[in-house]
């Protein structure tokens, strides 16, 4: 327990020295965008090469994708339910807010340093969630709505999937494990370099994104989306880790990955219909701080 509190503390401090770094000047957020390729296209498919490695595919996987898929449709079809008498601006957000998991630049990195061994299962889920938040969700949203966009056709939200490194390192990674094949020790042991680096990288993009500046209006609508979000996503955890009949750390990383912050991807389409940039950040920054402190949490109570 007081490894896990120093761990999450120890994340929580990158990410405040990142803030104040940016906040006295040595540094901008948009040095946020080096780091975020950095990650994205070296140290985050290094850790995905490194926890599929050796894994042996059974069924369990396949449920954590139809999972992340499944539990995604439901709390978008849930928070549509929510502010129907709002404009669609208001109720794209809203939906958006509910569906969508930041597995790749924050719970992987956080879980990885605890149970590298969850992060097949983790991962798993994050491809079932990708194939929402870069297709599925946006189709249900326009559905909802009564709108038609033409960048939401599925093959081209299908095909944007690939243009995301860690989608098709999964994708590579789980091939080769249905194939039976493991990459050698010793190149694994030089990926495992640039993997070592993923979680401070990825805390301190986090750092150099965080916005904590926002008008009161906003503030209220933000707190409302967020008490929706985390009700909903301890209910779903509690149901995931009590009533599943998983293996253990499964059901852990389940509890991990719903607790997890609204996705990267889900608050840039909050920006495409129609809601401010600065609303939309500020969301997905303060949900980082809530999961980092739920995510801490489930881990000392349930680890």
């Amino acid at each position: 327990m007081a490894m896990i509190l120093i761990q999450s503390l120890s994340f929580l401090l990158v990410v405040l020295v990142a803030y104040l770094f940016k906040k006295t000047g040595i540094l901008r957020s948009t040095d946020g965008t080096i780091l975020q390729k950095i990650i994205l296209n070296i140290t985050l498919p290094a850790t995905i090469i490194v926890g599929f490695n050796a894994v042996k595919v059974d069924v369990i996987l396949f449920i954590m994708i139809g999972l992340g898929l499944l539990t995604n449709l439901v709390l978008v079809l849930i928070g549509s339910l929510f502010w129907r008498k709002k404009d669609p601006v208001d109720r794209a957000m809203m939906m958006f807010s509910q569906g969508g998991f930041n597995i790749g630049n924050f719970t992987i990195p956080f879980v990885q340093g605890f149970f590298p061994a969850a992060i097949p299962f983790i991962g798993s889920f994050d491809m079932g969630n990708a194939l929402m938040l870069f297709g599925g969700s946006p189709m249900v949203v326009d559905k909802i709505l009564g709108q038609e966009r033409e960048e939401s056709s599925y093959i081209k939200r299908a095909l944007r999937l690939f243009h995301s490194p860690s989608f098709t390192t999964y994708t590579f990674m789980f091939l080769l494990a249905l194939l039976g094949i493991t990459i050698p020790k010793t190149i694994t042991s030089v990926v495992e370099l640039f993997s070592s680096g993923n979680a401070f990288l990825s805390m301190f993009m986090v750092g150099l994104y965080l916005e904590i500046d926002m008008d009161t209006s906003s503030l209220r609508k933000i707190s409302k989306l967020l008490s929706v979000r985390y009700t909903l996503a301890i209910a779903v955890a509690v149901l995931f880790y009590f009533v599943l009949p998983l293996p253990e750390i499964v059901r852990f990383s389940l509890v991990l990955v719903t607790l997890a912050p609204v996705g990267t991807v889900s608050t840039i389409n909050m920006i495409v219909y129609g809601n401010k940039r600065s609303t939309s950040s500020f969301l997905s920054s303060i949900s980082i701080i809530f999961s980092l402190i739920l995510m801490t949490i489930a881990l000392t109570l349930l680890a």
